[in-house]
């Protein structure tokens, strides 16, 4: 519990691991200097700031273009599913929410869900839904295992000691839908990180793995570098990842882009070390770690990550099939407001490859998924336990019984 945690004491110990941790940060300050120019440089001539490739070409992108996203930490994957085929499960999905009276459902239940819990728009943006076909047709696809695959395989998953995931095997991490709709100032959601806030300094393998970054050895530091990533503890709280996720990610349901209420990154896979260690300064008051807090996500904000905020952009005009993927130490937010005329809709789908830690969780999971009820890392709203047109095991291909941990996958 985080009373038994000592915040200094954790703190001094990873002041302990630099010679001179004001110096070590300051030249971490340069890098991220250096990255936020490029960045702005790139919008100014209205070029690319985020990697895109087609999924037709997977197979055979260039090494230019694979060094581009490990060091941007995100890319976007164009026209993974067909336009007709994502219209008609958009409508299916709809048509679920409607049937099932799920607006209903959910304002009886809202007080549940404590992350999404300031929204004050008659209808949600975020919806507590895990189990419809639109939702699993694309997270159990044989075209969506392709693309995770690929993703994964950007890691390095093997060391000398053991080997991390399996990247070829992929476990199913079940997420929620949004629905924005055109008008709302609700959803905003600021620059943030999942998966663990207070945790990335906290805990013993997350140290490990930061380790280069507080040593003095920020250059040396690989993002993707899989090793103790499968062996980090999380807090319990609902809404924080007990997963590893190579990726983050979502499917486009419907045509998005800047101003209608879309994703944004900040796109530096090496700038989680300025947030680490601006947390070491003497400005920074001794038990605290610049704003995160336990059991929610980890804080980037205006007072202490200020020069690292100017990297943040708006991911492109998306179309529906589209995909975009972002590393999890990337820096992401939401934007403030839905200004077009249309639903923003999005499938979430993190990308799950096979070990322990994810097979464990996936486990609790299948048992939830069986009852209807939301997975273990959400609020119990357990809205669909009786819903209709609710996707049960009949209705799973082999693929997606092994990924939800039901079929052996050997």
């Amino acid at each position: 519990m985080l009373e038994d945690i000592d915040i200094n004491n954790v703190k001094n110990y990873l002041k302990s691991l630099s010679k001179n941790y004001e110096q070590n940060f300051l030249k971490i300050e340069n890098f991220i200097k250096s990255e936020v120019d490029k960045i702005q440089q790139l919008k100014n001539s209205q070029k690319a700031v985020i990697p895109e490739i087609d999924f037709s070409e997977l197979d055979q992108p260039n090494i230019d273009f694979i060094k581009n996203v490990k060091k941007r930490g995100c890319l976007i994957i164009r026209n993974v599913f067909e336009d007709k085929a994502i219209f008609e499960l958009n409508t299916q999905l709809e048509k679920y929410i409607d049937e099932n009276n799920y607006y209903e459902d959910q304002q009886e239940k809202s007080d549940l869900d404590k992350y999404f819990s300031d929204l004050k728009s008659a209808k949600p943006q975020i919806y507590g839904l895990y189990w419809s076909k639109a939702q699993i047709e694309i997270r159990h696809s044989e075209k969506m295992a392709k693309v995770k695959k690929w993703l994964n395989n950007l890691w390095l998953y093997k060391n000398d000691e053991y080997e991390v995931f399996n990247p070829n095997k992929e476990l199913s991490y079940a997420d929620r839908v949004r629905r924005r709709e055109p008008g709302d100032n609700t959803l905003g959601l600021s620059p943030h990180c999942d998966a663990g806030s207070i945790e990335r300094w906290t805990d013993s393998f997350y140290q490990k793995i930061y380790k280069k970054i507080f040593a003095d050895s920020f250059e040396k530091f690989d993002p993707f570098d899989a090793k103790y990533r499968d062996k980090t503890k999380e807090f319990e709280s609902p809404a924080v990842a007990h997963v590893f996720r190579t990726f983050q990610g979502w499917t486009a349901l419907t045509e998005q882009g800047p101003s209608d209420g879309t994703l944004q990154l900040i796109p530096i896979s090496k700038g989680i070390a300025y947030v680490l260690t601006r947390a070491l300064l003497d400005d920074v008051p001794k038990n605290e770690l610049c704003g995160s807090k336990l059991g929610r996500a980890l804080s980037v904000n205006n007072e202490y990550h200020s020069l690292l905020l100017k990297g943040l952009v708006s991911i492109p005009k998306m179309k529906p099939g589209d995909t975009v993927w972002w590393h999890p130490d990337v820096v992401h937010a939401v934007e403030d407001k839905h200004s077009g005329k249309n639903y923003s809709n999005v499938v979430y789908v993190g990308a799950t490859p096979y070990c322990k830690k994810n097979l464990d969780y996936t486990i609790k999971q299948s048992k939830k998924f069986l009852e209807g009820k939301s997975p273990p890392d959400f609020a119990p709203e357990d809205y669909e336990i009786n819903y209709k047109g609710r996707i049960k095991i009949g209705d799973l291909s082999l693929l997606a019984k092994k990924q939800l941990a039901l079929e052996d996958w050997n």
